[in-house]
């Protein structure tokens, strides 16, 4: 088999074709490990961030309750809440007394209101 000049041509085209699609993947590769290696962190800086990390797990670790622990003292917690609500006054409870003290001390002031004007009047009588 023999290659006219218009077989070499379209040899070198899809040569030189196939070559250019290369540099272009070759590129686009090196431009994503340059952008991964942009975020890098040095290896002193990791290894720094590493140990805070340990040790704040340590820290977490030493003050760490465990879960029944933590149910005992939320069961403590509704002990104290049922009987906040047993013993103590609701907000409306606490209304409603304040509105009979309240009626009370005017019915009060009221009867000395009119204790006050009787002494007036029997003072009146005996300075006429």
């Amino acid at each position: 088999m023999q290659f006219d000049a218009g077989t070499w041509w379209l040899a070198v085209l899809l040569l030189g074709g196939v070559t250019g699609l290369l540099c272009w993947l070759l590129k686009r590769s090196y431009d994503r490990v340059e952008k991964k290696a942009e975020g890098a962190v040095p290896k002193a800086e990791f290894d720094k961030q590493l140990d805070s990390c340990k040790s704040q797990i340590r820290a977490i670790q030493e003050t760490y309750t465990t879960r029944a622990t933590h149910d005992k003292d939320i069961d403590e917690c509704r002990k104290k809440i049922s009987k906040i609500s047993e013993v103590y006054l609701t907000k409306e409870d606490f209304y409603r007394e304040q509105a009979k003290t309240e009626r009370k001390l005017e019915q009060q002031n009221q009867k000395l209101d009119r204790v006050l004007e009787i002494l007036m009047q029997m003072q009146r009588k005996e300075n006429a």
